[in-house]
């Protein structure tokens, strides 16, 4: 996180001065005529199956088909828009900090927020329950251009780094300001991008790059952006978890998750074969030491959810489905476990817990979002796969907020020393907090640099 203001750049003053778009040049039109051919290619190879979605979906989906071909609603009005797009469940969350504020600060504005994945649209309807919810055209042919011209927002702004050459250009022609909020490059995407740095122009039709720390400047700057164009605004994601708004769930699934002072796992986002290793150090717990756990795994994916009761089944447990006692809590037994089989639940678990496993970590897929139990003061152990989030893990094993173990055994032991000890539980979610408090303020900074793009028109 910055400690100095990311705006000392812009001319010494809180507010970068306005830019003029960018444009792509030659080296643009080179890369276009190689990418058309290949995403044409692409089209007509997907177009049996998009054809058959269209005829046979439902309502809803046949609409989301729709708006992945650009026939968004047309959302233009008398006031101006601006489109917030984040591609997943994570960047839609992050972005609801920024979506309040926003609206406080600037009502005459009207916003969309568009997403690409199912899930996504889903928690966007959660999360903004008031704001039209759209699904990001693919980028194909004049997709992303007649999305533009339907919606004529006045900016576009990208949460972390969505970028699709199509869409860039379409916005360039329209003279469409893009930015992207919240940014972030892995080492892997930069690894990409620095071997065809000669045919990414679409980094340069980017007005301004709002990013998450330094590291992530130094790799837009290494790949030729102009360093006038990117400030380190700090993450929103510190800005957007929630630090006890679900308090009154976790007054509600407590009670009925421990009534007798049983202690309680959460699971949050798990992947593929993650369950099975959380169900071994749970049987193992209750092996050495009799302990009775309560244990809720909540999959990344609630389409895995037969699977999983066949896997918690597998290792003599009794899975219960949360669709299935949602509305009538009834007891649980000291060997059932809980599969939540739908989404939007995660955080009114992770209150109500005493240790939360972040998944995606004990498997190479990158980790998921730890700071979300980490707001809620909840004591926090993960896997050693954690890429995706490496700047929150290194301020959180900083502070000694969190337990993060190399493998498999050792997720066993660790987790049993947690589940064993509650002082220790406390003093990990206290420092947790800490570190979420500490560096908040991402938001603010954000807002004051893409003021300007939102008045650009």
């Amino acid at each position: 996180m910055p400690t100095e203001s990311p705006t000392d750049a812009a001319a010494g003053s809180g507010r970068s001065p306005a830019m003029p778009l960018p444009r792509s040049g030659m080296r643009g039109w080179l890369t276009m005529g190689i990418y058309q051919p290949l995403f044409l290619l692409a089209f007509l190879i997907y177009s049996p199956v998009l054809l058959w979605r269209l005829m046979f979906a439902g309502g809803a989906s046949r609409g989301s088909i729709l708006e992945r071909m650009g026939y968004v609603p047309r959302l233009a009005g008398k006031r101006p828009l601006v489109w917030i797009h984040g591609v997943s469940v994570g960047e839609v969350k992050a972005a609801s900090g920024f979506v309040a504020q926003l609206q406080k600060l600037r009502p005459d504005l009207d916003l969309v927020i568009s997403t690409t994945t199912p899930n996504g649209r889903l928690v966007a309807h959660q999360e903004y329950p008031d704001l039209p919810v759209v699904t990001y055209p693919l980028d194909l042919a004049n997709f992303p251009g007649r999305a533009l011209s339907r919606l004529r927002p006045q900016c576009v702004l990208l949460m972390e780094l969505e970028i699709w050459p199509n869409f860039l250009q379409a916005a360039r022609n329209r003279d469409i300001p893009v930015a992207v909020i919240n940014g972030r490059i892995s080492e892997r995407t930069f690894k990409g991008y620095r071997m065809a740095r000669g045919l990414l122009p679409q980094l340069d039709l980017i007005t301004k790059y709002c990013v998450q720390d330094r590291a992530y400047e130094q790799r837009l700057h290494d790949l030729g952006v102009d360093p006038a164009r990117v400030f380190v605004t700090g993450n929103m994601k510190y800005d957007s978890v929630d630090m006890g708004q679900h308090e009154e769930a976790a007054a509600e699934l407590r009670p009925w998750l421990s009534p007798n002072g049983e202690r309680v796992l959460v699971t949050g986002s798990t992947h593929d074969d993650e369950e099975s290793a959380v169900l071994d150090a749970v049987l193992a717990i209750r092996k050495n030491s009799n302990m009775v756990v309560r244990t809720v795994l909540v999959p990344r994916h609630p389409e895995r959810s037969s699977s999983i009761c066949e896997v918690v089944q597998q290792k003599g447990f009794v899975p219960v489905r949360w669709t299935e006692v949602r509305d009538h809590l009834r007891p649980l037994a000291d060997n059932e476990v809980l599969v939540v089989d739908t989404i939007g639940q995660l955080q009114r678990f992770y209150a109500a817990c005493d240790v939360a496993f972040v998944g995606g970590s004990l498997v190479p897929h990158g980790g998921q979002n730890m700071l979300e139990p980490a707001a809620l003061g909840r004591a926090v152990i993960f896997g050693p796969h954690t890429a995706n989030f490496r700047r929150d893990v290194e301020l959180l094993l900083a502070a000694d907020a969190v337990i993060q173990v190399p493998d498999r055994p050792q997720f066993g032991v660790q987790l049993q020393a947690l589940l064993s000890d509650e002082q220790m539980c406390q003093g990990y979610g206290e420092r947790a907090r800490q570190v979420i408090t500490q560096n908040q303020g991402a938001t603010a900074r954000t807002l004051d640099l893409v003021a300007d793009l939102v008045d650009a028109r």
